[in-house]
């Protein structure tokens, strides 16, 4: 990462079930490849996946559809999805877009 790039990090724990991808950082239109990937490595389980956003201190459009993506690939593929939590900002920008009952709890 080069200084004065926004930080942006997503892990993957595999060993969980559901698996478990913890996200920090902004999640913009440079950081949603990172979390795509993440999350087709985490599909390859065969698992449900929940996406802790806690750390999470921006997103924009590129990070919501990201993650609509995901919620119509569960639907599709039967293999559950949910947003287990959420920072301030994120709820803020969910709350706007419609997005709140996607966060479980």
């Amino acid at each position: 990462m080069s200084p004065g790039e926004p930080y942006f990090h997503v892990e993957l724990d595999a060993a969980t079930d559901p698996v478990q991808l913890t996200a920090r950082g902004e999640l913009d239109a440079a950081s949603a490849v990172a979390l795509t990937e993440r999350l087709d490595e985490a599909h390859e389980t065969g698992k449900a996946i929940e996406l802790h956003l806690a750390g999470v201190t921006f997103i924009d459009s590129s990070g919501l559809r990201v993650i609509a993506a995901e919620l119509s690939r569960a639907q599709s593929t039967g293999l559950p999805f949910s947003v287990a939590s959420a920072s301030d900002p994120v709820r803020r920008i969910f709350e706007v877009t419609g997005f709140t009952d996607v966060i479980a709890g």
